[in-house]
């Protein structure tokens, strides 16, 4: 039988805690703008949209945020069956396979099972949403120069997530009953990136056929 949802995504099967934004602050107050959009039923690609009169690196900056608390856990909810074993390289398909490399312990790009890549790249990104040079949480303290380019960089290795999960883990999804809140959270990230050009297009082909399906 499949799991209720709220029992799935209640679990407490992250790797970290969650960023969360402080209340008071102009990016809470577009954090909480932008999830009563969400709940409101709007369509999504209306939903990403920068609101008028906002600051675009902060528009960006919340969705990073809240899309790397979503994709950690919905991998967290079945990371117990993405092991050494079973996902000894981190691939998406036959086709493609995915190298890590950071400016620590893997300067070169090194071939990784998936729960390894995995833990490398929740922690790289939490790294970056900490570090107050990359995401400034103080009134008046500027975006550096190269801000959209690290997002680019975070959101087209949270799309490997996806790529990983929906390809070889798509049973579990199903099996817990999470297909629709997987796809939702899939899309609203999806046209997100697509609005604001921020993951190459070659990146996005592992999953191209599925995208065009459920986001026509």
């Amino acid at each position: 039988m499949a799991l209720c949802l709220k029992q799935v995504f209640a679990k407490d099967k992250t790797f970290r805690p969650r960023k969360r934004f402080e209340p008071g602050t102009q990016r809470f107050e577009l954090y909480k703008k932008a999830q009563a959009s969400l709940k409101s039923g709007l369509d999504l690609r209306s939903v990403v949209r920068l609101p008028p009169g906002e600051n675009i690196d902060d528009w960006i900056a919340v969705h990073v945020v809240d899309f790397f608390n979503r994709i950690n856990l919905i991998y967290g909810t079945m990371a117990e069956r993405c092991s050494e074993t079973s996902c000894p390289v981190m691939a998406g398909g036959p086709r493609y396979e995915y190298r890590w490399q950071d400016e620590r312990q893997y300067r070169r790009p090194a071939k990784l099972s998936a729960p390894r890549y995995m833990a490398l790249l929740m922690d790289w990104i939490e790294g970056l949403i900490n570090d107050e040079d990359v995401f400034p949480t103080r009134v008046g303290v500027p975006f550096p120069k190269n801000f959209q380019q690290v997002c680019t960089k975070i959101l087209t290795r949270l799309f490997r997530v996806f790529v990983h999960v929906y390809i070889h883990h798509f049973d579990s999804i199903l099996n817990m009953g999470a297909e629709a809140h997987v796809n939702t959270c899939y899309k609203h990230f999806y046209y997100f990136i697509r609005e604001f050009s921020l993951v190459d297009q070659r990146e996005l082909e592992p999953l191209k056929e599925m995208t065009e399906r459920i986001c026509h």
